[in-house]
Parts: C-alpha cells; sequence; structure tokens
C-alpha cells in the first residue's frame, strides 16, 4: 500500500521553522518563565510594599494563606462548573442540529451568537449587572458571571464543536474529536473561573467570602494589605494549578493528533436537500437560544447607550486612549509572535511529524493569565518611569493563539488561516482593553485612567444608583457602536472561514495536504457548500450500506 507523501522537508525549512519560533520564545521567556521564577522565590520571602529589604521566612506564607486559598475556590469551581456544562450540552445539542440540517443551519447558528461572543469586556458586563440591582449585595458575583457570558460560553461551545462536526453530523464518527473538545471547555472554564476577578471584585456584598477567587485573594492580600510575599504564594499556587491543567491539554492535542484541515478536502457530510425537518428543527431551536442570549444582553445593552460627560476637565479623549492603545501594543506583539510560531510549528514543520512536540515548553503557561503574575510585575514595572508604558499589560505572548495557530496552519494554507487569526487577534485586543485587574494597579493619573478606573470609581461616588448617578458615563466603557461591528467580524469570520475548517483527529490521511503546499483537487460533490475544483470521475461512495455515486 502506498503511503500518503510527506509535505516537504530539507535543512531550510528546520531553520526556518526554529527561527520563526524564537519571538514568542524570548515572549515566553521574559513574560512567562522568569517571573513565576521571581514569584517562586518571592513566596519564600516577607516581601512588601513598604520599602524595606525582604528576609527569608520559610514556608510560613504557604501555611497562612492555605485556608483562605482553599475557600476561594469555591465559587470559581461552582461556576466552572456551570459554564462547563451549558457548554457542552447547549453548544453540542446546537452545533449538532445544525450540522445536520446543514449550511444554511450552520450560518443561521454562527451568526446568531456573534453578537453574545463579542460581549466579552468582563469590566462592563460586570458593571451593568451591579447597575441593574438596588444594591451590590443584591446579586451573587457567580451568579451574576454566569447571567453574563453563559450565552458566551454557548456560543464558543457551539463554534468548537462545528469544526468536529464539520465532516460528518454523525455523533459516533466524531466522538475522539468531541471528547478532545470537551476537555479544552472543561479546562478553559476552570481557569477562566480560578482567575475571574471583575465580578468578584464589583459584587462581593459584606455578607459574602472575604476572597471570591484566588485572583481576589492574591490582590487583597498584594496591594490592600501589602504583603507581596504571601500575595506570591498564592500566585505559585494559582500557577501550580494551571499547569496542571496547560500540560494536560497540550499532552491530549499531541497524542490526539489534533490539526484543522479544510473541509472542503474532506467527504462531504451527508445533508439534506432543500428544506428539510432538521433544517426547520434547527432554525427554530437557534432562534430561541439566540432570543434567551439576546436576553442576558439587556443590562448590557442598557448601559451601552449612556455617554454623559465625564465629570473630569480633560475630557473622554485621554481616557480613551489610555483604555485602548496600551492593550493594542501588547496584544500586536504577543499574538504577532503567536502566530509566527504557530506557522513556523504547523506549516514548516522542523521537526516533522514531532513538530508539535515545540508546544510543550509553552504548555505550563497555557492558561495563565493576568492574577498569577501581578505581584511580580508589579513590583519590577512600577520603577520604569513611563506611565504610558506602566499601562501596557505584562505577558503580552497570547499562547492559547499560539496553539490554535500550529493547529489551524498544519492543514490550512495560508491565505484562508489568517482570517481566523486576525479574529483571534481582535478578541484578544477587546479581552484585554476590557479587563479590570492591572488598570486598577497601573491606571493611578486622575487625567488620563482607563475608562474601567474612570467607570468604577463614578459608580463608587454615586451609590450604586444606576442612571441617575455613575450609569451615565458606562457607554464611553465599551460603545455599542464598536460592539456591533465586532459581532459583525466574528459573523463574517465565522461564515466566511471557519465554516469552512474541520477539526481532525487521529492518524494523516491522504486527504490532509499540508499547509505549505497546493491542495490537491477534490472532487465537487453536490451537497458540498465549497467545492473547489471542477467535477472528477465519479467516485463510488457507501451511505448507510448502499452505494452511491458520489459526484454531482
Amino acid at each position: 500500500m502506498d503511503t500518503p507523501a510527506k509535505p516537504p522537508r530539507n535543512g531550510t525549512s528546520v531553520l526556518l521553522g526554529l527561527l520563526a519560533l524564537i519571538p514568542a520564545t524570548v515572549l515566553l521567556f521574559t513574560g512567562y518563565l522568569v517571573p513565576s521564577v521571581r514569584t517562586l522565590l518571592a513566596s519564600f520571602t516577607d516581601a512588601s510594599l513598604l520599602d524595606k529589604p525582604s528576609e527569608s521566612v520559610g514556608g510560613d506564607n504557604y501555611s497562612a494563606l492555605f485556608d483562605d486559598f482553599a475557600e476561594s475556590l469555591v465559587g470559581p469551581l461552582l461556576l466552572a462548573v456551570a459554564l462547563t456544562f451549558t457548554a457542552l450540552i447547549g453548544g453540542l445539542l446546537l452545533a449538532w442540529l445544525a450540522a445536520l440540517a446543514g449550511r444554511r443551519g450552520r450560518w443561521a447558528l454562527r451568526a446568531a451568537f456573534a453578537l453574545p461572543m463579542a460581549a466579552v469586556g468582563a469590566t462592563m458586563a460586570a458593571v451593568a449587572w451591579l447597575l441593574s440591582f438596588e444594591s451590590p449585595r443584591d446579586l451573587n458575583p457567580f451568579l451574576g458571571q454566569y447571567g453574563a457570558f453563559g450565552a458566551l460560553a454557548v456560543g464558543l461551545g457551539a463554534t468548537a464543536f462545528l469544526l468536529v462536526l464539520r465532516r460528518s453530523p454523525r455523533l459516533g464518527d466524531a466522538w475522539p474529536g468531541l471528547l478532545l473538545v470537551g476537555g479544552i471547555i472543561t479546562a478553559t472554564s476552570l481557569a477562566y473561573a480560578l482567575q475571574s476577578f471583575t465580578f468578584p471584585y464589583l459584587l462581593r456584598g459584606p455578607d459574602g467570602p472575604r476572597f471570591g477567587s484566588p485572583a481576589m485573594l492574591i490582590f487583597d492580600v498584594a496591594f490592600r494589605f501589602a504583603d507581596l510575599g504571601v500575595a506570591s504564594a498564592g500566585a505559585v499556587l494559582l500557577l501550580a494549578v494551571l499547569a496542571v491543567l496547560g500540560v494536560g491539554v497540550a499532552g491530549w492535542l499531541i497524542a490526539a493528533r489534533a490539526r484543522v484541515v479544510e473541509a472542503a478536502a474532506e467527504p462531504a457530510p451527508d445533508q439534506p436537500a432543500g428544506t428539510s425537518p432538521w433544517t426547520a428543527v434547527s432554525l427554530v431551536v437557534t432562534a430561541v437560544a439566540a432570543l434567551i442570549a439576546l436576553g442576558s444582553l439587556v443590562p448590557w445593552l442598557t448601559h451601552s447607550v449612556s455617554f454623559s460627560a465625564l465629570p473630569r476637565e480633560s475630557g473622554v479623549l485621554p481616557h480613551l486612549v489610555s483604555t485602548w492603545i496600551p492593550p493594542l501594543l501588547s496584544t500586536l506583539l504577543g499574538v504577532t509572535a503567536a502566530v509566527l510560531g504557530g506557522y513556523g510549528i504547523g506549516a514548516l514543520r522542523p521537526l516533522g511529524r514531532r513538530s508539535e512536540l515545540l508546544l510543550l515548553p509553552f504548555a505550563p503557561w497555557l492558561f495563565t493569565g493576568l492574577p498569577a503574575l501581578i505581584p511580580d510585575a508589579f513590583r519590577h514595572r512600577m520603577e520604569d518611569g513611563s506611565e504610558f508604558l506602566f499601562l501596557v499589560p505584562p505577558a503580552s505572548l497570547s499562547i492559547p493563539v499560539l496553539f490554535g495557530s500550529a493547529l489551524l496552519f498544519r492543514g490550512v494554507r495560508l491565505t484562508r488561516a489568517l482570517p481566523v487569526a486576525g479574529l483571534a487577534g481582535l478578541m484578544v485586543w477587546v479581552v484585554a482593553a476590557q479587563d479590570t485587574l492591572w488598570p486598577l494597579i497601573a491606571g493611578m493619573r486622575p487625567d488620563s485612567a482607563p475608562m474601567q478606573v474612570v467607570v468604577l470609581q463614578t459608580v463608587t461616588e454615586f451609590g450604586y444608583r444606576g442612571l441617575e448617578g455613575g450609569g451615565g458615563v458606562t457607554g464611553w466603557l465599551y460603545p455599542l457602536p464598536l460592539l456591533l461591528v465586532i459581532a459583525a467580524a466574528i459573523a463574517a469570520v465565522q461564515i466566511l472561514s471557519l465554516d469552512r475548517l474541520a477539526l481532525r483527529t487521529g492518524r494523516d490521511d491522504p486527504d490532509d495536504a499540508p499547509a505549505a503546499a497546493p491542495f490537491p483537487a477534490v472532487p465537487a460533490q453536490a451537497t458540498d457548500p465549497y467545492p473547489t475544483a471542477p467535477a472528477q470521475p465519479a467516485v463510488p461512495t457507501m451511505e448507510h450500506g448502499s452505494p452511491k455515486d458520489g459526484t454531482a
């Protein structure tokens, strides 16, 4: 039997592949590895915000913090379970029905959840939900967080499961990919919940737990109690949990030989012709789910149209610049390095079939965000001198984009992969620009503080009285026109690019063309919405045990 042709690999491709990884490796070293080591060393000292030399205290910091750290896990674990089940059940059901319905069902689902997926601004969501209640004690922070982002979880879950079901809607055939996606969703939900900060910070009431999440615990100990040594111990414990999740997911991806390929290069899924019962069922269920998702955005949309003048002489422009430009600089650097590294691993294949092993050095920090890095980042960046550069978030490398790019470039040509990479960069920018944690630490100048700081200060000053008080400035935080533009971009990339891709696991086959080489001609199928080549001679296939002509 002839073996599938391997992508050409020579000394040049090996060298270029390793060179493409250099920027990501440098950012990994400076933004994650070195800070993690310094955090570990600081956790055994009595370092503080006070200007005094630190001394070794052994393991006392861990003993003092362990009970509070364990208590701070309760709420995030419940939130992670809720988000996981929502994404798994809701996302899988909608994706399966859409896959059975064919192109109409898939496109309707992708468009229906574009708006909830654009609403990823944690600060805007938390402030909107806060202003919808008489008092912050009336809303549990994790219940509010689930209400704000449950629809987002469904949209992300449906997008991931559609990648698996794009080849075939039969669940029995796709179970390895579905299981892999389910594991990634579970790990992502847990990592997100453990590092949630904005909702616990805004919505924790006097009767609630002292520390709503590990992220809140680290922040409070570091900046309320000025104890960077104990805060570093909490950061180390959080880093350990996140490292286990990252290494586990990376190992699963490598063992499963996961990769993204063009759907047109595979046998077209069996799709009912014309309007079928599955199409009608999928459209109805998607419409109902979209209405529920829109209902969860009512607090957001209500407060996104409030553009009162800021009570500051500097006006709104300096605050908008501080909100969006520093995260843009970080995103451009980190996402560019991640995409370049992913191209080196996925397309240039410097280690051949073992190239994905190059992801392992990045794996421990796959799910690591700012909460685990802020004690060290504050200590080593507060003396940089430039207040504007201080606003640029630390740890710019987007490791999830690096992993996704490596899977994407493994089987997708560059021109088709770039829109997906661009959308990933856009979402990284929005998430960073809507973060609350770093602006609270770095945005200290009243005349140019990020909008997160301005809105939180205004809302607090007016005593949570909704639109009659602090709510009048919330529209500047994440303006509605910008939300609609980002939602349109998500829908366009989903329909025009992601819908043409599929997630594959297992051994390579002849249909998996290398990303760096032209794709072979594929027989045009009557049911394939994206024929990429003229019809070829008929190829016998089997459907439900009977021969069927494979051409139009």
